[in-house]
């Protein structure tokens, strides 16, 4: 009778802890995926600016282009080409950072 007792209750507290372990990993999940969601969203949020500050530079850049040909200004030719040079080596860091998420995407199985 005691054996069955004691065999009843080490039964009950593996279940409940091995119920508890089970339940706790589930919940940490949701959260992790939680962060995964939110860290993609920022990721996007980032490449827009990113992109959108290199085209704000190489575009800039041209105009300096133009003013210094206008002007016959060498030292403001050279600016504007340094910072078109700029935008785009932004964009295509942007372009490869992309493709970098694309392939953490398709390793976390989500796309």
């Amino acid at each position: 009778m005691n054996n069955a007792i004691i065999a009843a209750v080490i039964t009950l507290v593996v279940a409940g802890g091995g119920g508890y372990v089970a339940g706790k990993s589930s919940v940490e999940t949701g959260v992790s995926m939680q962060a995964h969601q939110d860290s993609v969203v920022m990721m996007q949020k980032q490449s827009a600016s990113i992109k959108e500050m290199g085209e704000m530079m190489k575009s800039g850049g041209m105009m300096m282009q133009e003013l210094g040909a206008k002007y016959k200004d060498d030292m403001m030719m050279s600016k504007g080409k340094d910072l078109e040079m700029v935008g785009a080596k932004h964009m295509g860091e942007d372009m490869t950072a992309g493709h970098g998420t694309d392939s953490m995407h398709q390793m976390m199985g989500n796309e």
